[in-house]
């Protein structure tokens, strides 16, 4: 199976790109792709994505095919084709 991967604000510096294309095992979940990510793209980003005991943070906003995932959507199963949105909270004034 293949998602699509976007990425705004701080993730998309540190993966140096807005968007990618993840192949994932046919029963992947959630939980399987932000691992596979964090292997990926190292430390900075795993630390803005999941907490000390590797669980997605609840101020990760995750969005599946425009529809924000509510609660604890680690383990959400995947879909072929399906766009995965990840943001981290954006600050300013």
């Amino acid at each position: 199976m293949e998602v699509t991967v976007q990425y705004t604000g701080q993730l998309a510096g540190i993966a140096g790109i807005s968007e990618e294309r993840v192949s994932m095992g046919g029963d992947a979940v959630l939980r399987d792709l932000v691992e596979h990510l964090c292997e990926k793209h190292g430390p900075a980003y795993a630390d803005l994505v999941v907490n000390g005991e590797g669980r997605i943070r609840p101020s990760t906003l995750v969005i599946l095919d425009g529809e924000q995932a509510i609660g604890d959507s680690s383990q959400l199963p995947l879909e072929n084709g399906q766009t995965v949105l990840l943001m981290t909270p954006i600050a300013g004034g």
